[in-house]
């Protein structure tokens, strides 16, 4: 189970969260936290809330996600949570999941709440 303070990796002392964003956290968390315990493993944070600089650091899009605390990225150095998640996608609509498709992020899988199109994207 991911706990709130994994995602926001001590980031938010110096970038306080607003109310709007504590609670995009943890229904990201709760979303997340569902989908893992259905599909009955663990995951690691990578890269959970990302603000001002760190998101600079992780060459991250300007309207990512993470800044607003509704994305988190998950380690998944051999590829196989992210074809987990691909052979489950139905899931991933049950829960309001979207996933960055994950042939384009090697090693992490990027799960969000953000509304798009379609429910597995491009970056």
């Amino acid at each position: 189970m991911i706990t709130l303070s994994e995602y926001l990796m001590g980031r938010d002392k110096e970038y306080p969260l607003t109310r709007n964003m504590h609670e995009s956290a943890v229904d990201l968390l709760c979303r997340v936290n569902y989908l893992l315990g259905w599909l009955q493993i663990s995951a690691r944070v990578s890269s959970g809330y990302r603000p001002g600089r760190y998101n600079k650091a992780a060459k991250g899009a300007p309207k990512s996600a993470h800044l607003t605390c509704q994305a988190v990225d998950l380690i998944d150095s051999k590829g196989s949570l992210g074809k987990l998640i691909l052979d489950n996608k139905n899931m991933l609509g049950e829960l309001g999941l979207w996933l960055e498709n994950p042939e384009k992020t090697k090693g992490w899988v990027h799960l969000d709440t953000k509304k798009r199109a379609n429910r597995i994207f491009n970056p």
